[in-house]
């Protein structure tokens, strides 16, 4: 339940990281826009706000997570619909007197109550696989690190 919880902090929450880049300020804005570029596409539920300063000869990037706009309006919709769910639940229970309504209504969003922690844990997901892009981008652009990972290691017994 701890990992549930954290994916859903996780998904609403601002982050800021600082990272002292090997380079000089304007080297390191060109090597970090052309790492982005190759890191594919634009993420989508991170808003991602570089902020550049200088200390002495290298650069330091404030890196800023924070989520989506329309983050908190899926979530918000998802409240309010399941509020209705519910509702709708209870009122087909006290007021139907036979039928499958009365049933399936319930048990539907029974099943959906259960769903929506799964649904914050791959909103959540996504967003952090998001940032460890854009992370990795900003390692490799600013602190030389490889851009691939390296090499499997192959031991003697294997085939």
């Amino acid at each position: 339940m701890s990992e549930m919880r954290r994916a859903a902090r996780a998904l609403v929450e601002r982050r800021v990281e600082r990272i002292v880049s090997l380079h000089p300020v304007e080297e390191s804005k060109a090597r970090l826009a052309a790492a982005l570029a190759r890191a594919g596409a634009p993420p989508t539920h991170t808003v991602f706000t570089p902020t550049w300063t200088a200390d002495g000869t290298r650069a330091v990037l404030e890196a800023a997570y924070a989520p989506a706009p329309r983050t908190a309006s899926r979530l918000r919709t998802l409240s309010v619909v399941m509020a209705i769910a519910v509702a709708a639940s209870i009122w087909a229970v006290a007021t139907q007197e036979d039928g499958t309504l009365r049933f399936l209504l319930p048990l539907g969003t029974a099943f959906a109550v259960l769903a929506v922690p799964y649904i914050a844990l791959g909103l959540g997901s996504q967003r952090a696989a998001e940032e460890a892009g854009i992370a990795r981008a900003i390692r490799v652009a600013l602190l030389d690190e490889e851009e691939r990972f390296p090499k499997a290691q192959r031991w003697e017994d294997e085939d």
